[in-house]
């Protein structure tokens, strides 16, 4: 098959995960990979694995005995406005060479060059395929709790002899490490209070340095500009403006909401002036998240990245007051929220007494040691292909933490705006990753 139908049949598929709208990824698109790989080999065993509502596909000749897995997600976070094509349907720039929908980088681009690679060996029939399983989960986006963790909790349970770990949620270089990632939420009740002001709306922008990445891990203190920080600024700047309501384009916790809108009373003393009420308490947690992104923690490893806290959703009404989930991206084990919880406290200071702080979601980090056969085969090859060959460490959490007993990269073609409207990838780079997965796995299992 094309390795662009391939990808346009992938992309059409509707795996929106939006589980605050009661949305699910299309489990169809799961029946449709096993049509395909079937057509290539038919005695290819397939296993769905069910959970909460979540399906995901382990595939392999012999499920119980696999060395080398290649694993990735198909489930897309929702879509923004401002797209300038479909995002359900594959659009093809010839000029650039680039391919564009959601989905289509993060991560169902990835997902074609495994299978191309797949396709060929079976062709050929080469005998690594019976090396070789191939997972794909439709539950990333909102944890992997569904997907990955009860995949690897199977591989456990049968005594799977996995080797290795392939993850083709990545960029093209071998990432070995990735932070954790934390959803932390802090809930305050409303206090509202009356008073003379008058009435003025405020919208804060968000401005990504490079590209229109809204994914909240790849966020940069100091060179991207997050809207409720903003929003947060203007408050210290201007302190007779307290805050009625908010809202904004609330995606996901890991996703950077495009703009806020802040309904703003700014005070005044003229008796003459109307008499209008805002909330306290909305004004006092807004003003406290420029402390909050500055988080300070004892973290477990060193991280290039440091430490990234970002306000992402916010729920608000004067009768349940304000929610704010933060994504939280650190070397920290997932037993240890406490340490983050007591931070946080710390942060608000005098708010800590009202507010209530929990953390719903939580993963572990990854980190294989540079000198494991897998990041030094696969850098060689990079570098074979012109392509950087120092193995690094990535912002965002994946999947891979859920292997994180096995030796797992995250390595995959190139593309862009992940998150983002008019995500892309460069077909150039997903065919050739199918030439890159098939040499890894070559020298891996000594097939030269």
């Amino acid at each position: 098959m094309e390795a662009e139908t391939l990808l346009q049949e992938l992309i059409q598929y509707k795996t929106i995960n939006d589980p605050t709208k009661d949305i699910h990824p299309d489990p169809n698109i799961l029946d449709f990979i096993q049509k395909v790989v079937k057509g290539w080999i038919p005695n290819f065993q397939a296993q769905i694995l069910e959970n909460q509502g979540y399906s995901s596909l382990y595939m392999a000749l012999d499920p119980k005995n696999v060395d080398i897995l290649f694993m990735g997600h198909l489930d897309v976070v929702p879509v923004s406005k401002g797209w300038t094509s479909d995002p359900f349907t594959l659009r093809i720039d010839s000029g650039s060479g680039l391919g564009y929908g959601r989905g289509s980088k993060d991560c169902k681009g990835s997902v074609v060059s495994a299978l191309l690679m797949l396709e060929k060996f079976c062709r050929e029939n080469n005998p690594l395929v019976e090396h070789l399983g191939f997972f794909f989960s439709t539950d990333e986006e909102t944890g992997g709790q569904n997907g990955a963790q009860i995949f690897f909790n199977y591989v456990t349970k049968h005594n799977i002899p996995l080797k290795y770990v392939i993850n083709v949620d990545g960029g093209p270089r071998v990432v070995y490490k990735r932070r954790a990632g934390f959803g932390i939420k802090v809930k305050i009740p409303p206090k509202i209070i009356e008073s003379f002001g008058h009435l003025q709306n405020q919208t804060c922008h968000t401005r990504i340095l490079g590209d229109d990445n809204r994914h909240s891990a790849y966020f940069v203190q100091g060179c991207d500009t997050h809207a409720m920080v903003v929003l947060s600024k203007l408050l210290h700047l201007h302190r007779d403006w307290m805050v009625k309501e908010i809202d904004g384009p609330w995606i996901k916790g890991n996703v950077i909401p495009d703009y806020v809108e802040a309904n703003i009373v700014q005070l005044t003393k003229k008796l003459e002036s109307p008499l209008v009420s805002y909330d306290e308490n909305l004004t006092k947690i807004l003003l406290k998240i420029r402390s909050i992104i500055l988080l300070d923690l004892p973290t477990e490893i060193p991280s290039e990245f440091g430490i990234s806290v970002n306000p992402n959703v916010v729920s608000y009404s004067d009768t349940n007051g304000t929610e704010i989930y933060f994504d939280v991206r650190a070397f920290l084990s997932s037993e240890k929220t406490n340490i983050l919880v007591k931070s946080f406290k710390q942060r608000l200071d005098e708010l800590a007494t009202e507010a209530e702080i929990s953390c719903p979601g939580t993963s572990g980090y990854f980190h294989t040691p540079i000198g494991n056969p897998l990041v030094k085969i696969a850098s060689e090859v990079l570098e074979k292909h012109s392509l950087p060959s120092d193995p690094c460490e990535q912002e965002g959490a994946s999947d891979a933490r859920y292997a994180s007993d096995i030796p797992v990269i995250d390595l995959g073609p190139r593309g862009g705006n992940i998150h983002g409207t008019d995500e892309f990838i460069d077909l150039a780079s997903m065919k050739k990753f199918s030439s890159i997965y098939e040499e890894i796995v070559s020298q891996l299992l000594g097939y030269v």
